[in-house]
């Protein structure tokens, strides 16, 4: 089977219509340190709970599409709560598995479109979400 290339996922957010083009974070970390009994060379490795980085997801602005959602999630930034899900495809964009959900992804982070009025590059927009651990 050939490798897969980044283009070959679908990310969806549960209450917005369409696909987002980009998704950036859920690397998954847990603290740890390194303690030592007396005497003893080769330390004892502690841990702390395994968690997710935020997740970013991003698109191309769609006035049409988008205009009504930004306007009404400015408001929610910090108490909306939905699923994030992320498809594995084939180059075809066939779903080849069942997606990976973060099912209490919490809302922290809208950013706008920016501006550049000698600009030809596409206006984008981006929400930032916590997330619990991935099911799936």
């Amino acid at each position: 089977m050939p490798k897969s290339t980044q283009r070959q996922f679908l990310v969806k957010i549960g209450g917005i219509d369409g696909y987002f083009a980009t998704k950036t974070g859920g690397n998954i970390t847990a603290d740890s340190s390194k303690v030592y009994d007396g005497g003893d060379l080769t330390p004892d490795v502690l841990t702390g709970p395994s968690t997710p980085d935020n997740i970013t997801c991003g698109r191309p602005y769609d006035p049409m599409r988008d205009g009504q959602v930004l306007r009404s999630l400015r408001r929610r930034v910090g108490s909306w709560t939905t699923v994030v899900s992320v498809t594995e495809t084939d180059r075809d964009l066939v779903a080849i598995g069942p997606p990976v959900t973060y099912p209490k992804a919490v809302l922290v982070g809208l950013s706008e479109p920016e501006v550049n009025a000698g600009s030809g590059d596409a206006a984008e927009f981006t929400l930032e979400f916590a997330v619990t651990r991935a099911a799936g």
